[in-house]
């Protein structure tokens, strides 16, 4: 894409007007307010839609003329209330349900068809549904070059139901690897990574307790769904639970595809697709992104072993079944607490606090608590409510740390609309693409994480020594994590200094 020039009269514009915060950067936009909440802005509109040139003249040689149009209201509307809403089933759908895999896991370890199977193998499945989740931010950031975000997430719907449907007919350990790990965790990035984009757009004063609500979706999917699919598994087997989920999350999946509209297109086809070039990805050889990546990664390394392991830790010491379900379940529903309390901090603190306060709790309670817990139930509860309720709040980091990466004003992204009633509207580029790279970068730790602690299970001299090494393996990563925040929050501070 083309950085678009300044026009001398924007520049006048801008000695008559207040500016406002572009919602997706911190750069100052020139908007007129109508007074009555909508926003009127005047922009250039291309001679070519889709050229990455935005000072290409008509065939008449004449300047390109001017048009307005009025962008809906940030923070309120019906707009924004449906992007919470699909929000929260997205999330719920592609976040929430993997957190419940550790119940699909036990139960496949006493079936024939995969005894054979070690953990590792089962482990990987979980891994690569959650991870590949997070890694696909990267794919979905190209193919939004080409393919418009609501495209991207009516695809992931069917790929999600047809990688349940095709899990159902597994007879071996490398079918579900393939099926509910890789093509349901493409399908799920596809819709989760394609509708984040949308968020900003929609939210921006309270952008971090939004992204708190939506994200709340997953802990509240993963309150429900442990015992319900517990209860589905004793009563049909896993060939038909999973065809009922496939039907489930392609209904709330299609549904959330519909309702999303983006705020930059004057008509409401909720069209929009983006245009990078070299240029756009600058950022990844600054410091502030290389320390926001370490943070990033180091908390994605240790972050996901709890949810996946505690069940089987539970078990191992003698907790019943029932119990250590409702432990998992117990887990998932805090996580709604953390996004909603880390939601806060970030809006009203700034997002690196909140980095710190999550990794460090998170760290902290797993070598300790988790540590000594032994057989004792309560202090396994204990543990799980702070884990959960701390680490879980790390995700409404993401818009912050977006926010601050993009904070470069040369850098522009090319947002068009389609035929007719299409035009070019400037935004921060860097949003989808460090986003993506962040996404990417949890997701590999969380692939690679989960295997490690499987295999510190079946190396150490005693199942317990085992466990004691995950523990210092997840709490040492965390640790890791918070260090790095707390480096970018230093820089932070003296910057303003």
């Amino acid at each position: 894409m083309t950085l678009m020039e300044e026009d001398p009269m924007q520049s006048n514009a801008a000695e008559q007007h207040s500016p406002i915060q572009n919602i997706w950067t911190s750069e100052p936009m020139i908007v007129e307010n109508d007074g009555v909440g909508e926003i009127s802005m005047t922009t250039l509109m291309t001679a070519d839609v889709g050229s990455e040139s935005s000072d290409a003249l008509p065939e008449n040689g004449e300047p390109p003329s001017r048009t307005e149009f009025s962008l809906p209201p940030v923070d309120k509307g019906i707009n924004a209330i449906l992007i919470l809403i699909c929000g929260f089933f997205v999330e719920g759908c592609t976040y929430g349900l993997p957190l419940s895999y550790s119940i699909f896991q036990n139960y496949y370890s006493t079936q024939p068809e995969f005894q054979d199977a070690g953990i590792t193998s089962l482990v990987s499945v979980g891994a690569l549904w959650s991870g590949l989740t997070l890694m696909g931010a990267g794919l979905v950031a190209a193919l939004s070059a080409r393919f418009s975000l609501k495209t991207l997430m009516y695809a992931g719907s069917f790929i999600m139901a047809s990688g349940l449907i095709g899990a159902s007919f597994a007879t071996n350990v490398w079918h579900l690897i393939l099926t509910q790990g890789v093509v349901l965790g493409i399908g799920s990035s596809f819709v989760s990574n394609a509708f984040m984009p949308f968020v900003p757009m929609w939210w921006f004063k309270y952008r971090g307790i939004a992204t708190g609500i939506i994200f709340s979706g997953a802990g509240l999917m993963g309150l429900v769904t442990p015992i319900a699919i517990e209860r589905s598994l004793a009563a049909v087997g896993f060939r038909w639970t999973l065809r009922i989920l496939s039907l489930f999350t392609l209904v709330l999946c299609l549904s959330s595809s519909y309702a999303v509209r983006t705020r930059y297109l004057p008509d409401a086809s909720g069209t929009m697709r983006v245009s990078f070039t070299g240029k756009d990805f600058r950022f990844l050889t600054s410091r502030k992104f290389i320390i926001l990546g370490a943070c990033v990664l180091f908390q994605g390394l240790g972050y996901f072993i709890p949810n996946l392991f505690i069940q089987p830790y539970a078990l191992s010491v003698g907790v019943p079944v029932q119990t250590s379900t409702t432990l998992v379940s117990v887990m998932n529903a805090m996580t709604v607490v953390g996004q909603l309390m880390l939601g806060h901090v970030c809006d009203r603190y700034g997002y690196w606090k909140a980095l710190v306060i999550s990794s460090t709790t998170a760290s902290l309670s797993t070598l300790v608590l988790w540590r000594m817990a032994g057989s004792s139930l309560t202090t396994i509860f204990v543990y799980v409510i702070i884990y959960a309720g701390f680490g879980a709040g790390f995700t409404t980091c993401f818009p912050g740390m977006v926010a601050d990466i993009a904070d470069d004003p040369n850098q522009f992204v090319l947002i068009s609309g389609k035929k007719r009633r299409s035009g070019a509207f400037m935004c921060g580029c860097v949003l989808i693409v460090s986003l993506g790279a962040f996404m990417m970068l949890r997701g590999t730790g969380n692939i690679v994480g989960n295997p490690l602690g499987s295999i510190f299970l079946t190396t150490s001299s005693s199942v317990q020594a085992g466990w004691n090494e995950i523990t210092y393996f997840v709490g040492g990563f965390l640790l890791l994590s918070a260090v790095f925040g707390g480096i970018r929050g230093i820089m932070s501070i003296q910057s303003r200094v």
